[in-house]
Formats: C-alpha cells, sequence, structure tokens
C-alpha cells in the first residue's frame, strides 16, 4: 500500500505539473519534459541519499564474526517481505522470452558484485576500495551512452570527470595504489554494478516495478540460502539488530524504488551517476554530522564541490 502511494503521489504531481505548465506555456511542450526529467533525476538523488542513510546504519551492525551472506540473506529476505503484499495486489509477469534474459542478467551480476566487493574488504584498505568500486559510474555511463544511445554533450562529459575528481578527493588517503587481488577485486566489482545499472534498465522494459523488486529479492535470498555458511548468523544477527535492520530496510524499499522509476523514465547515464554520487556524497556527511568524523574535513568538502557541480552540470545541461 505505501508503494502504491507513493506511485499516486507521483503521478498526481506530474499530472498537475503537466497542467500549469501547458496552461501558461501552451505551446511548449518540451517544457513539461523537463520538469517531469527534473523530477525523475532529483528522485535519483534522493533514492542515493536513502542508500546512504541505510549504508551508514548497516556499517555500523556489520560484525566480522558474523557471515557476510547471513547479512546479504537478511537485506533481501526482508526486502521481499516488504514488497509482498504490494506484489499480490498488483502482480503482473511478461510473457516475453528476452525480459527473463535481462532479468537473469540483473540477478547474476548483482550477486557476483556482491561477492567480489566482500572479498575486496577482506582484503584491502576501505578507502581505496570505495574509489575503485565506482568504475561503476564509468561503466553504466557509457551503457548508457553506447548501448542506449543516449545523448552526450561536453559539459555532462566535464560533469561525470568532476564527480570522479570528486570521489577521489573525498575518499584518497594518500595510500599508494599497487597491483594487488584486493584492488583488482574492487575494480572488477565496479564492472558488475554497472552492468547491473544497465540490465535493470533493459528489464523495467518488460516488468513492472514492484513485481521486479519482489521477484529479484525473493530469487537472491533464494540462492543465498543455499551459500554454505549463509544460514549460520541468521537468527543472532537479526535478534540483535533488528530495529536497526527494520529501519535500513524502510530506507531501502523506498529508495530502491524512487531509483528504479528513475532509471525506467530517465537516462541511465545520468540516473545512475546521479543516485551514486547522492549515496557517496551523504555517506560522508552522516560520518562527518552524527560519527564525528572530522579528519580531513576541507579535503571531504572539496570534494564534495566538485561532485555537485558534476551533478548540475549533468543535469541541467
Amino acid at each position: 500500500m505505501f508503494l502504491r502511494i507513493l506511485l499516486v503521489i507521483e503521478n498526481f504531481g506530474l499530472y498537475i505539473t503537466n497542467i500549469v505548465i501547458i496552461s501558461h506555456f501552451p505551446h511548449h511542450a518540451i517544457v513539461c519534459y523537463y520538469w517531469k526529467m527534473t523530477i525523475v533525476y532529483f528522485a535519483a538523488i534522493i533514492a542515493g541519499i536513502l542508500y546512504g542513510i541505510a549504508e551508514s546504519i548497516t556499517k555500523n551492525i556489520t560484525e566480522k564474526k558474523y557471515s557476510a551472506f547471513s547479512y546479504a540473506f537478511l537485506q533481501w529476505s526482508l526486502n521481499a517481505v516488504f514488497y509482498l503484499v504490494p506484489f499480490i495486489l498488483f502482480w503482473s509477469f511478461p510473457t516475453t522470452f528476452a525480459a527473463y534474459i535481462y532479468f537473469f542478467g540483473v540477478l547474476l551480476t548483482q550477486i557476483i558484485g556482491n561477492i567480489i566487493l566482500i572479498k575486496a574488504y577482506k582484503t584491502e584498505d576501505i578507502s581505496i576500495i570505495t574509489i575503485l568500486s565506482r568504475s561503476s559510474l564509468v561503466i553504466a555511463f557509457f551503457c548508457g551512452v553506447f548501448l542506449l544511445q543516449e545523448k552526450i554533450n561536453l559539459f555532462k562529459s566535464v560533469g561525470i570527470i568532476s564527480i570522479i575528481i570528486g570521489i577521489i578527493v573525498i575518499f584518497h588517503e594518500r595510500k599508494r595504489l599497487h597491483l594487488s587481488p584486493g584492488y583488482l577485486f574492487a575494480i572488477l566489482s565496479g564492472v558488475f554494478y554497472g552492468l547491473v545499472a544497465y540490465f535493470e534498465k533493459m528489464t523495467l522494459g518488460y516488468f513492472d516495478i514492484v513485481s521486479f523488486i519482489f521477484l529479484f529479492n525473493l530469487s537472491a535470498a533464494i540462492i543465498l540460502w543455499f551459500i554454505p555458511g549463509t544460514r549460520r548468523d541468521i537468527k543472532p544477527i537479526f535478534v540483535k539488530y533488528k530495529k536497526q535492520f527494520l529501519l535500513t530496510r524502510i530506507c531501502i524499499v523506498t529508495g530502491v524504488f524512487l531509483l528504479l522509476w528513475s532509471l525506467r523514465s530517465g537516462n541511465l547515464s545520468i540516473v545512475n551517476t546521479n543516485a551514486e554520487t547522492s549515496f557517496l556524497l551523504s555517506t560522508a556527511f552522516i560520518g562527518i554530522i552524527f560519527l564525528n568524523e572530522k579528519k580531513n574535513i576541507l579535503k571531504k568538502l572539496a570534494g564534495s564541490l566538485l561532485c555537485v557541480l558534476g551533478i548540475i552540470l549533468l543535469n541541467f545541461f
């Protein structure tokens, strides 16, 4: 019901926006499209912020003694529980075989990306991993431009370069880069996450959002259930951190819906970049404001300004 309300509010907002603009600019339908895309890309930014809130909480409840697969199983299975009622009420499945090829692409790249990223975190410093795994930004951007024929110009190119430099400025801690399995895992995980965004965009051409999210989370949870070590820590983790898990799932359930709606309606190259950048910025500022992570604050602010400049260039030029 919550997701249905969100969809109704979204459609009503776009309807009112279109009426107001058309009444004042009857010969400028392009203005309606511009405002609709502004709402779409802003929704991606909100989705990234919600992801950032959930990730910040998750970091604080993640303990090394517990299996990473147990955490992932709880996340995906609880997501499926949240979407169960809307799915029962509004479910629909496409009849086209291509839809399930793209869906399998999402499932496969997401799971492989997660596993590779876990390996990277276990072997190398988190600040470097955060930078290298942002290869997802570049992969998704080029998938949008070359595979989906999305238009690009000099401003948008400068925008994504500004974002990448900003991310490096925020997270780099003057540690020398050296070729290692951990760094290669981080880059490779970013490649798979970039492909996730592409396959999600293609899948949403066939699936409705609620059915896609429910089927994905249910499938991922079932697969994880059969991975050795997953079941061992599910109960102790949930008993200890159930309030935090429920809060993160509310953020993720809302964020995923907004992100997928944005992906379906907007350009992959812009939507994914908006979401990932706002995710990183929100985690950085949550650390500064709530976790008292004041170290290198000027560097973080300078990098954040570069990221904001990149978002502006991507969205408005």
